[in-house]
């Protein structure tokens, strides 16, 4: 080999070392850099449990399971805590949209699904019932659902439904909420009724033909058959008519 070439020798081998030893520090800060799905996982999850736990009763077991995020997602390590937030216009869910955002310097946000379970004793239908059917204790029991998808208003008591009836036809298993049961309307339009007015320690009767339908507690008008006048009152669990009494 010619002489001249021996000087440039440890020149290369320099270079080399000084291009590997760069290589190797800047490994560990690249893979540092990387946001841990783990932890953007975590943040959805504690905040869709915090939601449905403000929305369901202190017994209710609630639980959350996020999605999984694709893994070839690559987002700057966040310096800051996480923040999580609902999209605007979000209502209750079974099924949610977390939003998770990075506040600080490297800002970045994104969705988390997260799917919610409340599971919880409620008031289920055990026995054939049609539409109208006035329910007893034998068409009602208590069973463990989960209820998320149910936004509110299931019932959580027997005695919340015992006498109540079906507004429509349901299958056994159903469970009961505010919008499938009504009070039974004991007072119906063109139904006759009685009309009681209290003054002091005096009432006063008459008949009244009712011109609309009511339940126990609803305030309904009816027209008195003699006057003619339309008075408004308020039913009582007997199916008459106080007027002049607050609901």
């Amino acid at each position: 080999m010619p002489a001249h070439a021996h000087p440039q020798t440890p020149r290369r081998a320099a270079g080399w070392l000084a291009a590997l030893l760069l290589a190797a520090a800047g490994a560990p800060e690249a893979t540092a850099a990387v946001q841990d799905h783990g932890a953007i996982r975590a943040a959805a999850e504690a905040f869709a449990l915090e939601q449905a736990r403000l929305m369901t009763p202190a017994e209710a077991d609630v639980r959350a399971t996020v999605s999984s995020i694709d893994p070839r997602l690559a987002l700057p390590a966040c310096p800051e805590p996480l923040q999580t937030f609902a999209p605007v216009g979000a209502r209750p869910s079974a099924r949610l949209s977390v939003g998770v955002r990075c506040p600080g310097a490297s800002h970045w946000s994104l969705y988390v699904p997260v799917r919610l379970e409340v599971l919880m004793e409620v008031v289920v239908l055990v026995a054939p019932a049609g539409r109208g059917d006035a329910l007893t204790r034998d068409h009602l029991a208590l069973e463990r659902r989960d209820v998320a998808q149910l936004l509110d208003g299931y019932l959580i008591r027997i005695e919340d439904a015992e006498h109540m009836e079906l507004r429509r036809p349901l299958a056994v298993g159903t469970v009961l909420t505010t919008q499938t049961v009504a009070r039974p309307i004991l007072i119906r339009r063109g139904q006759r009724v009685e009309l009681v007015t209290h003054s002091g320690r005096f009432s006063v009767r008459a008949e009244g033909e009712a011109l609309g339908n009511g339940a126990e507690g609803d305030r309904v008008r009816a027209r008195n058959v003699r006057s003619r006048q339309v008075v408004e009152g308020v039913v009582d669990p007997s199916g008459r008519l106080r007027v002049g009494d607050p609901a």
